[in-house]
C-alpha cells in the first residue's frame, strides 16, 4: 500500500488527531451547513456524489467540487492522507478501514464468489479478503490482529474446518444460507457482466440486503441441511466522516467492500487517472494533500496520483 500523511502530524495515545485546516463547514444529513465567510454554493444538494458521472460536463463546476471534497469533516486518522491500496487481496484495506471485527470472509479467486462475499461483507459490515496460497499466513496474521472469531469460507478455499479456537463456517452458496447468517431475507441481483462488478459492489447498501450473482459464472453450492450460524452485524465504522473514496472497473473486489463495509462511499471514476475526465476531476478535486484513498494499483504510486489531481483536468 502507498500511503502518505502530506503534512507533519503527532500522534499521541490513539488521541484523535488535529487538523491543520480551519473547517468551515459540516456536512450534515447531505446537505452543507456554512460559517461566517464560506462559499456562495453551499445550498442544495451535493454535486460530488456517486450519482456524479451521470452530470454532463458544463454542469460541473471543479471550484465547487474542491470546496465539497476540502470542506467535510473527516475521521482523524485519515486526516492528510493519501492512500493508494495495490493489494488486490483485501488484507492491507481491512487493516486500513477495521481495526477489530468479529467475522473475517475468506473468499476464493472467481467473480462468483466474490460478489457473494461482497454481499455479506458489506451487509453485516465485516472485511474480507481474496484467498491465495501465498498470503495465506498474511490472512492468519490478520484474523489474529483484528481479533476476529468467525472466519467465513466462501468458495473453494483450503481453509480447514477447525482453525484454533475460531468458528469456521463453509458457506454453501444458497440464499437461505445467507438469511440464517443474518436474520434477514435477501434480494437476488444479477450483474449482467464483470465491467459492472464494482459499480454494483459499491453501490451495496447494508439496510436492503442484496445478494449479488454473476450472470456469467454460477456459484456452486453445497446441499447441507445443517442450520448456519448466526453472523453478527457490526456497527459502521466511519462515523459518517470517511475521506474521499474512489475506485474504477478494475479496483480489486474486495477494497471496494471493505471500504463500503466500514462506512464510506466509494465512487467509481471512469479513469485512473484524474486529470483525464472531468467528472475524475471533481471527485479528487481540492485533495493533493489529502483526504483520499484510491482503491487499486490502477492509480500509480501516491506521488503520481497526487500530481495528477493537482494538474487537474484543463478544457
Amino acid at each position: 500500500m502507498w500511503m502518505k500523511r502530506t503534512c507533519p502530524v503527532v500522534r499521541r495515545a490513539r488521541r484523535p488527531l488535529r487538523t491543520n485546516a480551519l473547517w468551515v463547514v459540516l456536512a450534515v444529513g447531505g446537505l452543507a451547513v456554512g460559517a461566517t465567510g464560506c462559499s456562495s454554493w453551499g445550498r442544495g444538494e451535493p454535486l460530488v456524489t456517486q450519482e456524479i458521472t451521470a452530470v454532463p460536463d458544463a454542469e460541473i463546476d471543479l471550484e465547487r467540487a474542491s470546496e465539497e471534497n476540502r470542506l467535510r469533516l473527516i475521521d482523524p486518522k485519515f486526516d492528510h492522507v493519501v492512500a493508494v491500496l495495490d493489494d488486490p487481496s483485501g488484507v492491507e484495506s481491512a487493516r486500513l478501514f477495521f481495526n477489530q471485527t468479529n467475522a473475517l470472509i475468506v473468499a476464493e479467486n472467481t467473480d462468483a464468489a466474490a460478489l457473494r462475499a461482497a454481499s455479506l461483507s458489506v451487509s453485516q459490515r465485516i472485511p474480507m479478503v481474496t484467498y491465495d496460497e501465498s498470503i495465506r499466513r498474511q490472512i492468519s496474521e490478520l484474523a489474529t490482529d483484528l481479533g476476529v472469531d468467525q472466519i467465513v469460507v466462501v468458495g473453494d478455499v483450503p481453509w480447514a474446518s477447525q482453525y484454533g479456537l475460531r468458528e469456521v463456517i463453509h458457506d454453501p452458496g444458497n440464499t437461505k444460507a445467507l438469511g440464517e447468517y443474518t436474520a434477514f431475507r435477501f434480494t437476488s441481483k444479477v450483474v449482467k457482466d464483470p465491467s459492472r462488478i464494482v459499480d454494483n459492489v459499491a453501490h451495496l447498501n447494508s439496510s436492503e440486503k442484496t445478494e449479488l450473482k454473476a450472470a456469467w459464472e454460477p456459484l456452486p453450492q453445497r446441499i447441507t441441511k445443517e442450520k448456519m450460524p448466526a453472523i453478527p452485524a457490526e456497527a459502521r465504522r466511519d462515523s459518517q466522516m470517511a475521506p474521499v473514496i474512489v475506485a474504477t472497473v478494475d479496483s480489486p473486489v474486495a477494497n471496494v467492500a471493505n471500504a463500503n463495509a466500514y462506512g464510506g462511499t466509494v465512487m467509481v471514476m471512469p479513469n485512473p487517472d484524474p486529470s483525464a475526465t472531468k467528472v475524475g476531476a471533481a471527485m479528487t478535486a481540492g485533495l493533493e494533500k489529502g483526504p483520499i484513498v484510491a482503491l487499486g494499483p490502477e492509480f500509480g504510486s501516491v506521488t503520481e496520483f497526487t500530481h495528477k489531481i493537482a494538474q487537474g483536468w484543463k478544457e
